[in-house]
């Protein structure tokens, strides 16, 4: 299945919505104009072509015709045909992705109470062309269609987070039908396992009596799909705490270690040198001086 990736924040912005049911003979006019066009059936059949593609689109599929794209009805509708859309718009060009080719397992740096930009990893990911679960997603359509018809000051914040929540489901639905390989279900078990245990002491025999393979098979599986191996994820998650203590506490540097599972401070120091090319105390003196110079709030 092909994938629209948009990187994220900011969210794609709402612009319109609508609902109609579509008479037989009716087809869609040609145009080519500057938004994203998300088409939904629930009944009957649209056809519709974008660039020199043709999309048939069923009931229960759903079709997202890119901004800049020409598009046109290349045929009239055979039957009573019902369509909801919602038109938005994004500050880039969306990319084209393969759904297998999504890193959905890969890790993203955290923010920090010193950040004022977010973290530039982030993506979204919406199906080109793909069913939809209409139980699931046509209430939110109508819900949305419904607070865009009574539009007030009070509830355009509602919509734009009904916006969102379309757009979760369809990802969300996107990343279940795509069937994760046994490797890849392995390694997110093994990085759901470390989430609970991360400030334990790491044992692979404790990892291996846990998901019930060879801790160097899972480090593989690990490697592969989420980039890091066990150790590395662990110790990811403990320095990424570090930071946060480092620049939201006054604790000292041995209580900051023990606290995130790291039993000897200099190793911390060590590790966090590595990673972040300065000593804990230097990181945290450049937190310091960064507050200092952009005011405190």
């Amino acid at each position: 299945m092909l994938c629209l990736e948009f990187a994220i924040p900011p969210l794609p912005q709402f612009v319109t919505a609508g609902h109609a049911v579509w008479k037989p003979g009716d087809r869609h006019f040609a145009r080519t104009f500057g938004v994203y066009d998300l088409l939904l059936v629930t009944k009957g059949t649209l056809y519709m072509t974008e660039e020199q593609t043709e999309y048939e689109v069923g009931a229960g599929k759903l079709l997202v015709l890119e901004a800049g794209l020409p598009h046109v009805g290349h045929r009239a509708c055979s039957e009573h045909t019902e369509i909801y859309w919602v038109h938005f718009i994004h500050g880039h060009p969306a990319a084209h992705i393969r759904r297998e080719d999504i890193p959905w397992s890969s890790l993203l740096s955290k923010g920090t109470v010193e950040d004022v930009e977010p973290s530039p990893q982030q993506r979204m990911y919406l199906p080109k062309f793909a069913p939809f679960e209409v139980q699931t997603v046509e209430p939110m359509l109508r819900e949305l269609n419904d607070t865009h018809n009574r539009l007030n000051g009070e509830n355009a914040l509602q919509l734009h987070l009904l916006l969102t929540e379309l757009f979760a489901a369809l990802q969300a639905g996107c990343a279940r039908t795509s069937e994760p390989e046994p490797s890849v279900r392995l390694a997110q078990a093994a990085a759901a396992y470390l989430n609970e245990h991360w400030k334990e002491p790491f044992e692979r025999a404790a990892l291996e009596e846990k998901l019930h393979f060879q801790a160097s098979y899972i480090a593989r599986c690990m490697k592969r799909h989420i980039g890091k191996t066990p150790l590395q994820y662990v110790l990811h998650l403990r320095l990424e705490e570090a930071k946060k203590l480092l620049g939201g506490t006054v604790l000292g540097i041995s209580e900051i270690a023990e606290r995130v599972g790291i039993r000897d401070s200099n190793y911390m120091t060590r590790l966090f040198t590595a990673k972040l090319g300065m000593t804990p105390g230097a990181y945290r003196q450049m937190l310091r001086q960064k507050k200092e110079g952009g005011g405190d709030t």
